[in-house]
């Protein structure tokens, strides 16, 4: 089978903590957040050239010594059929595997978790558990079936031994700080919540969404910080 991989990094020192991670790019996504960084890979995707699976698997095997890990993202990667024979290809070199995803397919993830062929999972949540604000913020209209889904796959990451973490962008022209603090609320119990600073650059016709102070973003992580195990923010490279 021919995989679509539409952009590769060789290393990553920033895609996952505390390992030096290979990252490759997914086309398409089932949602269509205004505050989307990689918009163009997942709205015009066909005007990209694949990158041949063959080359950097090569890559993986030859320095297996040096990368220890391998991220998948997109887009969102559970729309590729093939994303199943990637990991399992990944695994079997033998290189540690973090998945991206918004959570809406949660029957693919627990396959993964339950065959041991993930080894993190990173869950953008994109608003608080309610129809129209997720709608608000994913750019589509969200049924309460997919919400439920989204939901179905926080559980099954909490249920898990699996290592993960769920992260929101805080947009201040989608996200109030009650917002934050519901889905925070949510969470309560999970091993990590990552607050990230919103950045303009790079975004679908410029959509402007505000952005909060380092000093903001600090004093929300200060409400939330003891329900989970880690609460960190990560603001252009100034983590706290």
């Amino acid at each position: 089978m021919k995989y679509s991989i539409k952009g590769w990094v060789k290393n990553s020192f920033c895609d996952w903590d505390g390992k030096i991670s290979s990252v490759i790019f997914l086309p398409q996504c089932n949602m269509r957040c205004p505050f989307c960084q990689n918009w163009n890979l997942v709205e015009n995707y066909h005007d990209f050239e694949d990158i041949e699976w063959q080359i950097i698997k090569n890559y993986l095997v030859e320095n297996k010594d040096f990368v220890d890990g391998f991220v998948i993202t997109g887009g969102e990667p559970f729309l590729s059929d093939f994303l199943f024979d990637i990991v399992r290809e990944v695994k079997n070199i033998p290189i540690s595997v973090k998945i991206d995803t918004n959570g809406t397919f949660p029957e693919k993830l627990k396959y993964l978790i339950e065959n041991s062929l993930i080894d993190f999972v990173a869950m953008d949540v994109k608003s608080s558990f309610d129809t129209d604000a997720y709608s608000k913020a994913t750019g589509i209209k969200i049924t309460e079936d997919m919400l439920g889904r989204i939901i179905k796959s926080v559980e099954t990451l909490m249920k898990s031994n699996i290592d993960y973490e769920f992260r929101t962008t805080i947009v201040p022209a989608i996200h109030s700080i009650e917002q934050i603090k519901n889905i925070a609320n949510f969470l309560k119990g999970a091993k990590k919540y990552v607050l990230q600073q919103y950045r303009s650059t790079g975004v679908k016709d410029g959509f402007d969404g505000g952005k909060l102070t380092f000093e903001e973003m600090v004093d929300i992580k200060k409400e939330i910080e003891s329900f989970f195990e880690q609460c960190i923010i990560k603001y252009y490279g100034k983590d706290a």
